[in-house]
């Protein structure tokens, strides 16, 4: 059959194949500059202002992760500490919300080996936790990106109420031995700084529940996840 006569020839299909590569290479480049637009936008929102190369956030958290004490205890790579483990083969790093868990709920006994070595207990800010779960991901044999536990607000407010409630009480109604934790959640931002505020003042609470028989509290990847999006709540419904 000759396509010639359907009104057009072998160069007229060419010509029209290659305008549409073009356009559809001219999409995918404007969509590609969107994302990179968007994630700066996003950056910026979250108080990062840019968004910080994987280098320079690995650089960071192992410069952190030696001056912030931890190599005392622990090794990567065998080299450091030996009263805890390896980090190295460790593999939870991935997740902020289970390096969090897993570091909670050891915090007892690194309160006790810092005060042991006369290490202060770290102040972290900012980014710094990220920083620090980034440098040791990268050493693990597990690659790929960071990943999230998807909280459930439900089991969240459960876990909540069972736990952190005996101290902190219901959000927005008064703490009770520890401070409202409900003007702290209106103002968290994200998964990095909910565990970096939980980390921080961790060590305060030990002798608190020692003192007042409450068992330290011991939280899965996905309860920590939870027991977020249960507090993200407040963000959009402070009094």
């Amino acid at each position: 059959m000759n396509i010639r006569h359907f009104g057009c020839c072998p160069a007229d299909v060419r010509g029209r194949r290659s305008r549409s590569g073009v356009f559809f290479l001219a999409m995918a480049f404007l969509a590609m500059a969107f994302a990179v637009h968007l994630m700066l936008l996003l950056g910026a929102a979250s108080g990062q202002g840019r968004v910080r190369p994987l280098k320079e956030t690995i650089d960071s958290g192992r410069f952190l992760f030696q001056t912030q004490g931890c190599a005392s205890c622990h090794s990567v790579m065998g080299q450091g500490g030996t009263v805890g483990s390896d980090l190295t083969r460790t593999t939870v790093w991935a997740s902020p919300m289970l390096g969090a868990a897993v570091m909670w709920n050891h915090v007892p006994l690194m309160a006790k080996a810092r005060r042991e070595k006369n290490l202060p207990w770290p102040m972290f800010q900012g980014r710094d936790i990220g920083d620090i779960f980034t440098f040791l991901h990268s050493l693990s044999h597990r690659k790929g990106g960071a990943y999230s536990f998807p909280g459930e607000v439900r089991k969240g407010e459960i876990r909540f109420s069972g736990t952190c409630q005996k101290c902190h009480g219901q959000p927005f109604q008064g703490g009770k031995i520890g401070p409202d934790l409900g003007p702290v959640a209106a103002r968290m931002s994200d998964e990095i700084e909910f565990a970096t505020r939980m980390l921080r003042h961790a060590p305060k609470m030990v002798p608190i529940a020692r003192k007042k028989s409450i068992p330290w509290p011991q939280f899965s990847g996905s309860e920590m996840a939870s027991i977020f999006a249960y507090l993200k709540l407040f963000r959009r419904s402070k009094p």
